[in-house]
């Protein structure tokens, strides 16, 4: 998040890289109160602080902005295992066995789009895109959130992957567009593209013979590091650590080559012919913007908070502070971001670099024997950002120290659990060995290390 201190009246303090991708503000208030809230079924009692205030924000701004507390990973289509929480499935007759049964949250989407797509359609679509080579559907289907993907394959043994967008035509399309433009900008303009998937063909609405919105691209080898080595079941969807050093490696290089891509703008990428691109506008807040500051005032101009009054209310009965008083500050606080929005950040200016929505190991394929990186899936979301919104990738997130509980850390101030120990480790070593990769400018490696432990405590 965010994070912007002021105590009394003093000046703001100079800008902070964001620990985590999203905004808030931590008001620091003389009589040193606890503010306990509920968010997500969890306790959160951030001692020092007045108020945190996190807004959710539109889908369509993932790539800038998220919660302030770190999410479950959105569930991505894979043709890979699935691990035990995720809504996927392996085969065509698994997915339509929900047509009729029971099923969850988001499987009779997933049924009815496969339904309506015209495979046999999209098979020619795919042969004319390919030589005219014969192309048959698989029985290889995996299912997400927001897409669906099916395997076919060519005569000549070749595979592509046909992802159909779930979401309706109106509410998907700019999207679907975006993020093909995103992986043709990486394709055409950075080494990047060699982990990222090839784009064959696409469609941005339902008004083709396939009847659906679909990308047909590039099956990456590997599998998703999240599924990798018997995957959730055997270690809880948790990277395991004798993968970690190389893994992590392998990420920073891939995190360097991201951040290395930039517009002059902040903004959604958009192809205008090609090898041509240019930044438009994000769903929900507008743009595209020349600079940083342009970007927090018309954020601060379009934000949503999660909870209504009523809400807010119950969250806050027998709270520290009257549940009025909390709601007049998350009403004051995006005028106060607007006003303050010249000097959140030190690169006001661009270019500024492109950033994916959902960096984190359930949308980064590996090789099992060695854990190198060898794909990075769903760059829905994905745009150029401010640079006070690059961060680590989201599975060495972690709560700054100064907004944790006081009782998780010993008399030294240091982390009483030892994954979180672990995880503050591992940040200073992905720093270095981003710093270590960097051959220029070394911009990644500064941001990441104003994150550093040193920097957090400081808070």
């Amino acid at each position: 998040m965010l994070i912007i201190k002021t105590s009394g009246s003093r000046a703001p303090a100079p800008p902070i890289v964001p620990h985590y991708i999203g905004v808030g503000l931590a008001t620091r208030s003389t009589e040193n109160r606890r503010l306990t809230m509920m968010k997500d079924k969890r306790e959160i009692r951030y001692e020092k602080c007045f108020v945190l205030v996190s807004f959710v924000l539109h889908e369509g701004i993932q790539a800038t902005m998220r919660h302030s507390m770190p999410l479950p990973p959105k569930a991505a289509p894979k043709i890979a295992s699935r691990s035990e929480e995720e809504d996927s499935y392996t085969t065509k007759s698994h997915l339509l066995r929900y047509r009729h049964g029971k099923h969850r949250a988001g499987d009779s989407d997933a049924t009815s789009c496969f339904q309506q797509t015209q495979w046999d359609q999209l098979c020619l679509i795919a042969s004319d895109s390919n030589g005219h080579m014969e192309c048959k559907a698989l029985d290889q289907v995996a299912s997400g959130r927001n897409n669906l993907v099916r395997l076919l394959e060519f005569s000549d043994g070749t595979r592509w992957a046909a992802r159909v967008n779930i979401k309706s035509q109106t509410s998907g399309r700019s999207e679907l567009k975006s993020e093909v433009a995103a992986m043709q900008f990486i394709s055409d303009y950075s080494d990047l593209d060699a982990v990222v998937p090839e784009v064959y063909a696409y469609a941005f609405d339902n008004d083709n013979p396939a009847a659906v919105a679909y990308i047909l691209m590039e099956v990456l080898p590997g599998i998703v590091a999240m599924d990798a080595l018997g995957g959730h079941k055997v270690h809880r969807g948790v990277i395991p650590r004798w993968c970690r050093p190389n893994f992590y490696r392998s990420v920073a290089l891939r995190h360097i080559q991201m951040t290395s891509l930039r517009l002059p703008k902040i903004g959604t990428v958009v192809r205008i012919r090609d090898g041509i691109y240019e930044s438009g506008p994000i769903p929900g807040i507008g743009g595209p913007f020349d600079t940083a500051a342009a970007f927090f005032e018309a954020w601060a101009d379009s934000v949503k908070f999660k909870w209504n009054e009523d809400t807010i209310r119950r969250m806050m009965q027998g709270g520290p502070i009257p549940a009025e008083e909390m709601i007049s500050m998350i009403q004051s606080f995006p005028s106060r971001i607007k006003a303050m929005a010249g000097r959140l950040s030190a690169h006001n200016e661009g270019p500024f670099p492109l950033h994916h929505a959902d960096f984190l190991h359930s949308n980064i394929m590996v090789d099992e024997r060695h854990f190198d990186v060898t794909g990075i899936i769903d760059w829905e979301g994905a745009c150029t950002v401010p640079w006070e919104l690059v961060a680590f990738p989201d599975f060495l997130q972690a709560m700054p120290p100064s907004f944790d509980l006081p009782e998780n850390y010993d008399e030294h101030g240091q982390p009483i659990d030892d994954d979180l120990k672990e995880t503050w480790t591992w940040r200073e070593e992905y720093t270095y060995m981003v710093r270590s990769a960097e051959l220029k400018g070394r911009m990644l490696s500064s941001c990441l290390a104003s994150k550093s432990w040193d920097s957090m405590i400081e808070l």
